[in-house]
C-alpha cells in the first residue's frame, strides 16, 4: 500500500493539496481522469478489532485482484511544475509535523501491507535496455529495462521514500522507494544526504504501479537492491543528453576530489552517522580505487553498522596493498579481526589479534578481544554458558555477546511437513540436554520501535495485523543482507511457502567468504516478495526470560534461521526461552536417536487461543494429541473453555470469593468429555486459582487443600505427582523422565514455590524443601544455570513468599 501517496499524507497530515481529492467511497473514477470503471479500494481504520481486520484483508485481497485485471496502459501525463510543486509542500508538512509538540499532536499512524506479489530484479545493470516513462505501462514490470531518471524534488518519509523523478525526455513521476538501509526511522536531512536533488538513479526493471487513489501512477521500489546510483563517471551517462538541461535546479554542489569526499566521511563518522560517512568513502572510492586510507575508514565504518562482509572485504584489500605505512596496516590488521569475530570466525579473528598485540605488547587492548575470542570458541565447541552471568546482562543490553551452539541435532528431509525439513536427533539425547543456542539473524524490540510514527502492517498471507516490531525487523533483515551479502542464503534457503521455490533439503548453508559492499551497486538481489513470506513463516516472537514479569509495550519479533526448522507440536520433546535475544532449545524429554525434535509455537491453556497463535506461524490445523483430544471435547465445550479462559486473561477473577473461584473451576471442568485424559492446562489453571484463594484464608485446613488443588493441578499439566513424600528432603516429589510442554515451566514452578511456603506456614519443613527442589530441577532442567540462575529467575517470587533467606540456606 502507497501509504505516502499523496491521499495517505492528505488524510494523516491535514494537507489540502491542489489535486482533487481521491474516491472515498467506492465508485468508479470519472472518464476521462484515469483508468476506467477503476474503484478505491477498501479503508482501513486504525482500532479495527481482529476480526474487522480480517474482513478488511480479505476486501483488500479482493479489490487487489480485481485492480490486476485491468490493462497496462500509457500513463496520464503530468505537468511537472504541479507534481514537483506538490511534493515541496509535503516536505514542508513533515517539517512542520517535526517541529510540532508530540504530546499535543499525537503520534501520527500509518498502515502499510505486505504479503503481495511483487517483482525484484535479478538481472545486472549491464544486462538491462534503457527504457523512458513514454515507453512505460502502468500495472506492469518492464523486465529486461532499467529507468534512467534524477530527483527533480526533495524527499519526504513515511513509510517510504517519496521523491519526484524526471527522466531523459524531462518526462516527471512520483517515486517511492521502499526498504532502503538506514532510512527507516531516519531524519529528513539523512535523506537530503543520501538522495540529494539532482542525484542519478538506475532502476532495474521498474514497475509503475497505479496509485491507490487519484490518477497518477508511481514507480514503485521495493528492493532497494533495484537501485543503482549513478555516478558522474558511470559508462551508463555515455551519451546521455538531459532534455531539460545538464543540471538540475536546486541541485547542490558535490565534492569533486577524494580528499574533500574523505573529508566529507570524516565529518559524519565524527557525528556517529555511520552510513551517511559509509556513504561519503564509497563516493571517494569511485575516484580512487586503490585509495587504502579511506577504504580502511570505509572498513571501520562498516564495523560500526554491523556490514562484517563488507569490512573483512575492505580490509584484506587494504592489506593485500604494497608499501603499506606500518601504522596504517595495525589499524588494518585490528579491523580484519573485529570483522572475523562479527562473522564468527573466532579462531582467525584471535590470530590477527596476536598478531596485532605482538606490534604492540604495551596496548592493554588486546587481552580482552582474545579472551572473547576464546570464550566464544569454548561456548561453540562445549555448549557451556555463564547463563546467571547472562541473565545479568541482558537486563540491560538484550543483545548479547555468545557464541551459536549447535546439538547433538541435525536438518533432515521430512515430505509430511509442509517446509519439508524438521530437526532430528543425531544421537539418543537426555532431558534438559542443550540442543540449541542461537542469535536472531535480526531482531526488533520495543525499544527500537520509531518515535515519530506508529507503522501498521498488514500481511496478506497470514491474513492479520502483524507485530509492530515486524516493520523493523524486516527493515534489519534488509540492512544485515546489504551489508553482508554472503549471508543471503541463511535467510532465502528457509521455507516461503507454496508460491515460492522448494528451499534445499539441507541446512545450514556454508559460510562463504567476504564479499565486497559497494553501496551504489549492491552485490546481492533481494527478493521483497520471497522475503515478506519467508518472514511470514518463520519469524518468532522471542519473549525474554528476564523480562516474565514485564508488560510488552510491543511484542519482540525475531528472526531465527535454524530454530525456525524445528516443527510444531502442543506437546512437543523440546523447549525453548531466551535470555536477551539468545534462543535455547533443550530437551524436554528423552530422544531417540533418529526421531523428530519438535517445539511448541505456543502454549496457550485454551485450544481457540493456541489455535490463534499458531495461525500466526501458517499451522492453520495442529494434529498433536493434545489439540485431538481438544476436538473431542466438541466446539460448544471448548467454545465455553475459551470464554472462561477471557475471564481469565481480563483479570475479573482477582476480587472473586473463594466460592466463585470453585464455581470457576467446576465450570472448566465440566467442559472436558468423561473420557478425556488426564493433561488438561485450562483446568490447571482453574485448580491453581482455587489453590490461592484457599491461601489467602490463612485457614490451615484450606492451606492443606491448597497443597491438594496444586498438586492436581500439577498433574493437569502432565506432571507425575507423588501422593506423599517419603520424608527425605532430596526426594523430589515430581517425575524427573520429562518437562511437560504445555505451559512455560514458570507456572508449574511457580506452584512449587507457592508449596513450599505453604508447608513452612504449616510448619513442616521437611516438605517444604523437597518442593523448593523440584522448582529447582523444573528451572534448570528447562533452561540450565543452576541454583544461580534459579535464584535470579524467581527472585521476585521468592521474596514475595518471604522464603528468598531460606530458599538461599537449603538448595
Amino acid at each position: 500500500m502507497d501509504s505516502n501517496s499523496l491521499s495517505e499524507l492528505t488524510r494523516q497530515l491535514h494537507l489540502s493539496p491542489d489535486n482533487s481529492r481521491a474516491q472515498q467511497d467506492g465508485s468508479p473514477t470519472p472518464p476521462g481522469n484515469g483508468p476506467p470503471r477503476r474503484r478505491a479500494p477498501p479503508q482501513f481504520h486504525p482500532g479495527m478489532t481482529e476480526e474487522e481486520t480480517v474482513q478488511y484483508i480479505k476486501a483488500y485481497k479482493a479489490w487487489f485482484e480485481e485492480d490486476r485485471q485491468i490493462p497496462p496502459e500509457p500513463a496520464p501525463p503530468i505537468d511537472p511544475s504541479s507534481l514537483i510543486s506538490e511534493q515541496v509542500d509535503r516536505r514542508a508538512a513533515l517539517e512542520e509535523v517535526g517541529r510540532r509538540d508530540r504530546a499535543a499532536s499525537g503520534i501520527p499512524i500509518f498502515t502499510t501491507i505486505v504479503g503481495f506479489a511483487k517483482h525484484s530484479s535479478a538481472t545486472p545493470i549491464e544486462g538491462l535496455e534503457p527504457v523512458t516513462f513514454a515507453g512505460m505501462l502502468v500495472r506492469h514490470a518492464h523486465v529486461g529495462k532499467y529507468l534512467l531518471c534524477r530527483i527533480v524534488a526533495p524527499c519526504s518519509r513515511i513509510v517510504a521514500i517519496q521523491t519526484v523523478v524526471e527522466d531523459i525526455d524531462g518526462r516527471v513521476h512520483d517515486l517511492s522507494i521502499y526498504n532502503f538501509p538506514a532510512t527507516f526511522d531516519c531524519s529528513l536531512k539523512h535523506l537530503d544526504a543520501l538522495f540529494p536533488i539532482g542525484t542519478v538513479l538506475a532502476i532495474r526493471e521498474p514497475t509503475f504501479k497505479a496509485p491507490m487513489q487519484g490518477i497518477r501512477p508511481i514507480v514503485r521500489v521495493d528492493t532497494p537492491t533495484d537501485l543503482v546510483f549513478v555516478v558522474p563517471s558511470s559508462p551508463l551517462l555515455h551519451r546521455v543528453t538531459w532534455t531539460t538541461g545538464p543540471a538540475v535546479p536546486r541541485s547542490p554542489t558535490e565534492p569533486a576530489t577524494l580528499d574533500a569526499w574523505r573529508q566529507r566521511g570524516n565529518t559524519y563518522f565524527s557525528s556517529n552517522q555511520w552510513f551517511l560517512a559509509a556513504w561519503a568513502y564509497s563516493r571517494g572510492l569511485v575516484i580512487d580505487p586503490q585509495a587504502a586510507v579511506i577504504r580502511s575508514n570505509r572498513a571501520e565504518v562498516y564495523l560500526r553498522l554491523k556490514y562484517y562482509s563488507g569490512a573483512a572485504y575492505d580490509t584484506q584489500r587494504v592489506l593485500s596493498a604494497k608499501g603499506l605505512p606500518d601504522a596504517l596496516s595495525d589499524k588494518t590488521i585490528f579491523r580484519l579481526a573485529k570483522a572475523q569475530y562479527g562473522r564468527g570466525e573466532y579462531a582467525e579473528a584471535e590470530k590477527n589479534i596476536a598478531r596485532w598485540h605482538a606490534r604492540h605488547p604495551e596496548d592493554l587492548a588486546a587481552a580482552p578481544w582474545i579472551a572473547r575470542c576464546r570464550a566464544r570458541r569454548a561456548e561453540r565447541h562445549t555448549g557451556q554458558y555463564d547463563w546467571a552471568s547472562l541473565f545479568r546482562k541482558a537486563a540491560k543490553d538484550i543483545r548479547l555477546d555468545v557464541a551459536d551452539y549447535m546439538g547433538p541435532i541435525e536438518v533432515s528431509q521430512m515430505t509430511n511437513r509442509g517446509g519439508g525439513r524438521g530437526v532430528v536427533a543425531k544421537r539418543a539425547i537426555h532431558t534438559g540436554e542443550l540442543l540449541l543456542v542461537a542469535k536472531p539473524f535480526a531482531s526488533a524490540y520495543a525499544a527500537d520501535l520509531p518515535q515519530d510514527k506508529i507503522v501498521i502492517t498488514l500481511d496478506l498471507i497470514s491474513n492479520i495485523s502483524k507485530e509492530r516490531t515486524d516493520a523493523v525487523l524486516m527493515a534489519a533483515i534488509i540492512e544485515k543482507l546489504y551489508g553482508n551479502p554472503d549471508l543471503r542464503d541463511q535467510v532465502y534457503h528457509l521455507y516461503a511457502g507454496p508460491d515460492h521455490p522448494s528451499p534445499p533439503g539441507s541446512y545450514p548453508p556454508p559460510l562463504g567468504p567476504a564479499v565486497a559492499v559497494d553501496p551504489f551497486s549492491p552485490s546481492i538481489d533481494i527478493d521483497i516478495a520471497q522475503l515478506e513470506a519467508i518472514c511470514t513463516y518463520n519469524n518468532f516472537c522471542p519473549l525474554r526470560l528476564e523480562d516474565k514479569h514485564i508488560a510488552q509495550e510491543a511484542k519482540p519479533t525475531g528472526l531465527y534461521p535454524l530454530a525456525s526448522l524445528f516443527n510444531h507440536s502442543c506437546v512437543a520433546n523440546a523447549i525453548w526461552y531466551c535470555i536477551g535475544d539468545v534462543m535455547i532449545i533443550r530437551a524436554a524429554e528423552p530422544i531417540p536417536a533418529g526421531t523428530e525434535i519438535t517445539i511448541p509455537y505456543s502454549v496457550e491453556e485454551s485450544y481457540f487461543a493456541r489455535q490463534s497463535v499458531l495461525k500466526k506461524h501458517m499451522l492453520e490445523h495442529c494434529t498433536c494429541w493434545l489439540c485431538e483430544e481438544d476436538r473431542k471435547d466438541g466446539d460448544e465445550h471448548l467454545q465455553r473453555r475459551q470464554e472462561l479462559n477471557e475471564r481469565v486473561l481480563s483479570r475479573q477473577l482477582l476480587p472473586a470469593s473463594l466460592l466463585e473461584a470453585q464455581q470457576f473451576e467446576e465450570d472448566v471442568r465440566k467442559t472436558f468429555a468423561s473420557t478425556r485424559g488426564p493433561i488438561r492446562p485450562m483446568h490447571a489453571l482453574a485448580l491453581h486459582i482455587v489453590a490461592e484463594k484457599q491461601r489467602t484464608s490463612g485457614d490451615p485446613r484450606l492451606l492443606k487443600e491448597s497443597l491438594q488443588a496444586d498438586m492436581d493441578a500439577l498433574r493437569c499439566l502432565g506432571f507425575d505427582v507423588a501422593e506423599e513424600s517419603s520424608g527425605s528432603q532430596n526426594e523430589l516429589p515430581i517425575g524427573t523422565d520429562r518437562i511437560p510442554t504445555v505451559t512455560s515451566f514458570l507456572e508449574p514452578s511457580g506452584m512449587m514455590l507457592r508449596m513450599a511456603c505453604t508447608y513452612l506456614n504449616l510448619h513442616d519443613q521437611s516438605k517444604a524443601v523437597p518442593w523448593l527442589r523440584a522448582a529447582l530441577w523444573l528451572t534448570d532442567t528447562s533452561v540450565g544455570g543452576g541454583k544461580d540462575l534459579f535464584m535470579l529467575v524467581h527472585e521476585d517470587a521468592l521474596e514475595q513468599l518471604g522464603i528468598h533467606e531460606f530458599a538461599a540456606q537449603v538448595l
